[in-house]
């Protein structure tokens, strides 16, 4: 009886170093998988925040005595809403009030400002939404 119980201590003992050198191993890998699935999420929503932001400029912009500013203030609100810190935003015709049948509206979101971890591997991502409407006449 006491070869048996001999046996079962040692071999739990052996097993117990096996666990610690898995844990060792596994844990990393883990916290890497957990932080590229944040950052890629974080990707996923400022480029559909960017598109987003760019549509919403856009039905600002196509309202007749509409301005720059309105247009530029819909399309913060979107990105604010994601956490987006810095963003350009280019309309076309430029002043909004030219006549025209259609306005453009493109957001242009550089991504290094807007990440965490993504920055350290990919040199400079911009992520781009453009939309292009047809201005409402009375």
């Amino acid at each position: 009886m006491n070869l048996m119980r001999t046996r079962k201590t040692r071999l739990t003992q052996l097993r117990s170093g096996a666990v610690t050198v898995e844990v060792a191993v596994c844990i990393p890998v883990l916290i890497v998988l957990l932080f590229a699935c944040y950052e890629f999420a974080n990707v996923n929503m400022v480029i559909h925040a960017t598109e987003s932001s760019a549509y919403e400029a856009t039905r600002v912009a196509i309202v007749p005595g509409a301005t720059e500013a309105q247009a530029r203030t819909a399309a913060q609100t979107v990105l604010n809403s994601v956490g987006v810190r810095d963003f350009t935003m280019r309309i076309t015709p430029n002043p909004i009030n030219v006549a025209s049948d259609t306005v453009k509206v493109e957001i242009i979101v550089p991504f290094q400002q807007n990440s965490i971890v993504f920055k350290l591997f990919v040199d400079n991502p911009t992520f781009r939404g453009v939309c292009e409407l047809s201005r409402e006449q009375f």
